[in-house]
């Protein structure tokens, strides 16, 4: 069931559109995540959603109820912010409280509902403290708590772990999203993090330019993206020019600068049509003997990082980037490697014009 829609969100500035036509669509208890680099129109339409912002033109509904022009109090939302907001002169317990009075819930209601959702954050015992008395991850748990209290029908959060340390934004991610899950709440996130993004949300939202371009779960858009901006944006992609020499059963061989590729493909390509082959550094594999859309590279560099030894490779005159396990990776004594991709793993893009 379709819990949010902005449908034909138009917003712009003197002339220049920060969003154009923008729709979305939000499922009950989703966690749906809009995902984009600084200026994508993202946050504004965060913000139109929770009612601070108005839109030029399009809607905004929750349920079956047209939200579009109603004051943010009026919405049922809530939203957390990336700098906490806390009232400085209010102890946590009141700050978490704020909402409920301001919705005149009778005192006895107040105190258990502020001390169970303190409860689920992990700060019952820190009810009396100031919000400065707190460390920066949990002042954000209080902002959390202060917008679950009131039971919104719709969760808002602007890169809310933005402002913290890696430690912190890995705990705190994992935290929101078990919440989110045990609440069955709707929400809705904003970032600018692929990863963030990969990890929390069941469906990612990629802008760019005031326009959404993709829309997919995670693995989806990371794996058989529909454009190549999308994989571009969402990790490390190799990028070889080629020419299709035929495409049928949903495959296509592909003549590159580095050898014919066999590619699988969602869309028919024409015989003698250029096109971008595109694969992920993780999908390359060292092998020992040529057989499909394998080709010999020499070493450029390595670096090893831990869990993976990322290496630059160079076949003819295309570099390539690759990130091989330590597990199984053994320096070769004349600096070359045979190395393969799978039809499966390699993502054909049309070029454009």
């Amino acid at each position: 069931m379709i819990k949010l829609s902005a449908l034909n969100i138009t917003k712009k500035y003197d002339r220049a559109y920060v969003l154009n036509n923008v729709s979305v669509y939000v499922e009950e208890s989703q966690f749906f995540a809009l995902l984009g680099p600084s200026g994508s129109g993202k946050t504004t339409l965060l913000r139109i959603i929770a009612g601070f912002l108005k839109p030029d033109s399009g809607k905004i509904i929750i349920g079956n109820r047209d939200i579009t022009y109603l004051p943010p109090n009026k919405r049922n939302t809530a939203m957390v912010f990336q700098n906490f907001s806390l009232w400085p002169h209010m102890n946590v317990f009141e700050n978490v409280a704020f909402g409920l009075r301001l919705r005149k819930i009778p005192n006895k209601t107040i105190k258990e509902r502020v001390y169970k959702i303190l409860s689920m954050v992990h700060l019952a015992d820190y009810a009396e403290k100031k919000p400065q008395q707190l460390s920066g991850g949990q002042q954000q748990r209080v902002a959390l708590a202060r917008a679950l209290v009131i039971e919104p029908e719709i969760l808002l959060l602007d890169e809310p772990l933005s402002n913290l340390d890696a430690h912190l934004r890995d705990e705190l991610r994992q935290e929101i999203r078990t919440l989110q899950k045990n609440l069955g709440i709707t929400t809705i996130y904003v970032t600018h993090d692929q990863r963030e993004a990969m990890l929390i949300a069941d469906v990612i939202a990629i802008m760019m330019n005031g326009n959404i371009i993709e829309t997919d779960s995670p693995d989806v858009l990371y794996q058989e993206p529909g454009c190549i901006e999308t994989a571009r944006f969402l990790g490390e992609l190799n990028e070889v020019e080629g020419v299709v020499l035929n495409s049928e059963n949903n495959f296509c061989m592909i003549k590159t600068s580095i050898g014919t590729l066999k590619a699988k493909v969602s869309s028919n390509f024409a015989k003698g049509e250029d096109v971008i082959v595109g694969f992920r550094p993780e999908f390359l594999y060292i092998v020992s003997e040529k057989t499909e859309n394998t080709f010999v590279c020499e070493i450029v560099s390595i670096e090893y990082v831990g869990s993976t030894i990322n290496a630059i490779l160079q076949s003819n005159d295309q570099i390539l980037r690759a990130a091989f396990s330590p597990l199984y990776f053994k320096m070769p004594e004349k600096g070359k490697l045979l190395v393969s991709v799978d039809p499966e793993h390699i993502i054909a893009f049309r070029k454009k014009k």
